[in-house]
């Protein structure tokens, strides 16, 4: 067919001056016309490209591909992106040189004539970006990755020597009767509970602003978590001559138990730092949206300009009489564990009344508590030292295992130690009929978790056999030990008589 005539109306002058190289093409594959911008992209004159076949314009190893494509386009004409899902498209200049190309297609009808009509961009520049992205993504990836294994090393191996230090502590004051030296391990025990509150907030930040703390949902009944809490809260409350009240309550939630009971204890820790008069009360309520928990205290209160920063990054009140201990994340680790589980923290005080945060749950976390099976509490230690259990602990640090087994001999407990899981089985296969618990590291050798080796130990002596497992890395400890009943983890470093607490409430349970 003969060349179509260049309109010299408005239409024409649009199509000539578009900013995309437009092509008409006959159903041949013949140019037929092609607009000014064909030029700047192709390097052809426009009248010198009209007659010749479209091909020109492809590399000539695509040349194939693109004949059955537009054969195929032909059969089934419709106003399409073309081919770019199954191949990458490329253009070829008149001097042989290429680009990638992106091709819109549409049918046109001229008279008899089925023509098509092929948008062409040169898309260098977004292959550019989305090239650049794509690294950016991937070195972001990768030193996500990187953050993680060190995390994850670090909340391991910064935590061993702390928790070798508190053992170690709390064994000599076991047997220490001189009040001065007894002084003096008491200052040293709270220095070290120092450093470990310091380091598991500056990991839990890191971990959080990363992304690598995800919640393990499960049902849990929010009274046993708060009288945890309120146990664990008692003492300090009485050596401070302050009360501590926690509301009763029948609620069961959906949450991740650890690190509810982190933003609880983090609220907790604030209140009793700032009140000298008075006390501290916890108290469920009830909400049109679901529930509040309420954390109050009496104590000095905050003023305005602080109360709007309390959830910073590093953000301390300065208040006559009260130590400036921490770096200031406990707040801001409230704030983000909050967001991460769904909830909504706030914030109300008047300086010299007290000061009061409320953790608001949405009705969607609310669960009926069916099945749940409530863990055990903790209670007061029973029995006489004739009645201690023979316990069994697994721990793959020297040191650790060490002082672990100094605490608890100085405690009355027949003590048998292993180095790594399969000295425990070896160990329990000849004496398992005489060790009524476990005390395990979760990371052990070779990947194996002292979860695992429980399971394995239970099913060896057919036996609902008690455990403690001792791990810094919470989350991903947690995922495993649910499945564990009669089983309760305790993050590292764990204070000597916590850890005592538990046995034997566990020991207890199962008497």
């Amino acid at each position: 067919m003969k060349p179509v005539a260049q309109d010299a109306g408005l239409h024409g002058q649009i199509v000539e001056q578009a900013p995309d190289a437009l092509l008409l093409v006959d159903a041949a594959g013949t140019v037929v016309f092609a607009n000014a911008a064909v030029s700047t992209l192709f390097g052809y004159e426009s009248a010198d490209l009209v007659g010749q076949g479209i091909e020109v314009l492809v590399p000539e190893r695509s040349r194939g591909v693109h004949a059955r494509l537009r054969t195929g386009f032909g059969a089934a004409p419709a106003t399409r992106e073309m081919g770019s899902r199954l191949v990458t498209l490329s253009g070829r200049r008149r001097d042989g040189s290429e680009f990638p190309a992106e091709i819109r297609l549409a049918p046109l009808r001229h008279g008899a004539d089925q023509l098509v009509l092929a948008a062409v961009r040169d898309v260098t520049d977004r292959r550019r970006i989305s090239e650049a992205l794509a690294a950016a993504r991937a070195a972001a990836d990768s030193a996500n990755s990187a953050k993680s294994r060190f995390l994850a090393t670090a909340s391991h191996d910064l935590r061993q020597p702390l928790q070798t230090l508190q053992l170690l502590g709390a064994a000599l004051e076991r047997r220490v009767t001189d009040t001065g030296l007894l002084d003096l391990l008491a200052r040293q025990q709270a220095a070290i509970a120092a450093m470990g509150e310091l380091l598991n907030s500056l990991l839990d930040i890191t971990r959080l602003e990363s992304g690598a703390l995800q919640p393990a949902i499960t049902i849990i009944p929010l009274a046993d978590l708060l009288g945890d809490l309120q146990r664990q809260f008692e003492a300090i409350a009485a050596s401070r001559r302050l009360t501590l009240a926690v509301g009763a309550t029948q609620v069961c939630l959906r949450t991740d138990r650890v690190l509810l009971r982190q933003v609880l204890q983090n609220l907790l820790n604030n209140a009793f730092k700032f009140t000298r008069e008075g006390g501290v009360t916890v108290a469920v309520a009830a909400t049109a949206d679901g529930i509040d928990i309420a954390v109050a205290d009496t104590g000095i209160g905050i003023s305005a300009a602080d109360l709007e920063r309390v959830f910073d990054e590093y953000y301390r009140v300065d208040a006559p009489g009260i130590e400036a201990r921490g770096f200031g994340l406990g707040l801001t680790i409230v704030r983000q564990i909050a967001r991460l589980l769904g909830y909504a923290v706030t914030a109300a005080s008047q300086p010299g009344v007290g000061t009061t945060f409320t953790l608001r749950i949405p009705a969607a976390a609310i669960a009926d508590g069916v099945g749940i099976a409530s863990p055990a509490a903790f209670a007061a230690p029973q029995g006489s030292a004739a009645a201690k259990p023979a316990l069994l602990v697994v721990e793959d640090d020297e040191p650790v295992r060490e002082a672990l087994a100094l605490l608890l001999g100085a405690e009355g407990y027949p003590v048998r130690s292993a180095a790594s899981a399969a000295d425990a089985e070896a160990l329990f296969a000849e004496q398992g009929g005489a060790i009524d618990l476990v005390v395990s590291d979760f990371h052990l050798e070779a990947g194996r978790t002292g979860a695992e080796l429980v399971a394995t130990l239970r099913a060896a002596a057919d036996r609902d056999l008690p455990a403690v497992i001792l791990s810094g890395d919470t989350t991903s400890a947690m995922e495993k030990v649910r499945s564990l009943p009669r089983s309760t983890l305790l993050r590292k470093p764990v204070d000597g008589a916590r850890l005592v607490e538990v046995i034997e409430a566990l020991f207890g349970a199962s008497s």
